[in-house]
């Protein structure tokens, strides 16, 4: 993994005989280490220091039971929360006017839904949803804004911060279940299930989150790639894929919420999983479809080591090889929605 470099201040040190000469070169420096630090040449380095972030996912019902939620937390190595993002997933009529079903929902992906629906992000679909709520509840905030007010007050906070939070205290946000996702971003936060890691230099405050949908493997599934960005720097992404199964597989874990009205939106039989919370499954149906010997989740972790801290502009792959550590032969999809969403960020 490539890490962000650090930067340093260059300066020659002078040895200078007498007394006179050696006091006025210490002015000198002692002025510009000031002029170009803005403090004292210490704190500067300390300034340009790499720091760790961890970039933790996890799911929830943090809104009914017709939705689940997506959620990808950044944090510091103190527990401080340095960025957030989150989305809701739900099914619709697959005519709804405006809206646009998930990645793939016009190919194999689709043999997964009942009949007359289709999956939808409720981020991607934003105007039409918001334009719902208005319908409905008499809502006059646009979803995303109200999330986006959401995931701008938990920045700056530990995870314990979150938990008893009201509705009130998120200025910019009337969503009423806003205190679920406080909850779910806590939990989230303390999660180690499926983590990257990369770092970053300063106080965090110029880091940005981006998040995208994409069809990275076939047609059976959609990816989710979430990723920090610092400047021209990727500093780390968060991939997963959902893939619709056999509801009686041994061990299934689906997402939130695929034993209430979510569940509705299913074809008979099926339910909707998180390849990463299931990677011992898939990774057992790859072995014995495809002779893969990786599981999904280490390949997937390998693609993340690779992108940590390359310039966006630069990361070119392609090929199944692309990738030391990945065995997917789809690892340059997954490279490229990673990249998509750090231009999003």
């Amino acid at each position: 993994m490539e890490l962000t470099r650090r930067d340093f201040f260059k300066g020659s040190i002078i040895v200078a005989l007498g007394a006179a000469g050696a006091g006025m070169l210490s002015s000198c420096a002692a002025s510009s280490a000031g002029a170009q630090a803005g403090g004292s040449p210490a704190a500067s380095d300390a300034g340009q220091a790499s720091k760790t972030v961890t970039l933790h996912r996890g799911y929830g019902a943090a809104h009914g039971d017709k939705c689940f939620t997506s959620a990808v937390v950044a944090t510091a190595d103190d527990g401080t929360i340095l960025a957030v993002s989150m989305d809701d997933y739900q099914f619709t009529a697959a005519d709804s006017a405006g809206i646009t079903g998930v990645p793939n929902s016009d190919a194999g992906f689709a043999s997964g839904y009942a009949s007359g629906k289709m999956l939808m992000s409720k981020a991607a679909n934003n105007e039409a949803y918001s334009a719902s709520m208005k319908e409905k509840a008499q809502s006059t905030t646009p979803w995303l804004t109200s999330m986006h007010a959401i995931e701008a007050y938990c920045v700056g906070k530990k995870a314990s911060e979150l938990t008893k939070t009201s509705l009130d205290a998120v200025s910019g946000a009337t969503l009423v279940d806003a205190p679920n996702y406080l909850k779910l971003v806590s939990q989230v936060a303390e999660s180690g299930d499926h983590v990257a890691t990369g770092t970053y230099t300063g106080d965090g405050s110029d880091l940005k989150m981006g998040r995208i949908d994409a069809a990275a493997h076939g047609d059976k599934a959609f990816t989710e790639a979430v990723t920090l960005v610092q400047g021209d720097v990727l500093v780390a992404s968060n991939i997963d894929e959902f893939q619709f199964i056999s509801a009686a597989t041994n061990g299934l874990v689906p997402v939130p919420n695929s034993d209430a009205a979510f569940a509705g939106g299913y074809a008979e039989g099926m339910a909707l999983m998180s390849k990463s919370v299931n990677s011992k499954i898939y990774s057992a149906m790859m072995k014995e479809k495809a002779q893969a010997t990786t599981p999904w989740l280490d390949s997937i972790t390998s693609i993340e080591s690779f992108l940590a801290g390359q310039k966006i502009g630069d990361v070119k792959v392609s090929g199944p090889d692309a990738v030391s550590g990945a065995t997917l032969v789809d690892a340059a999809g997954y490279v490229q929605a990673a990249v998509s969403a750090a231009k999003a960020a």
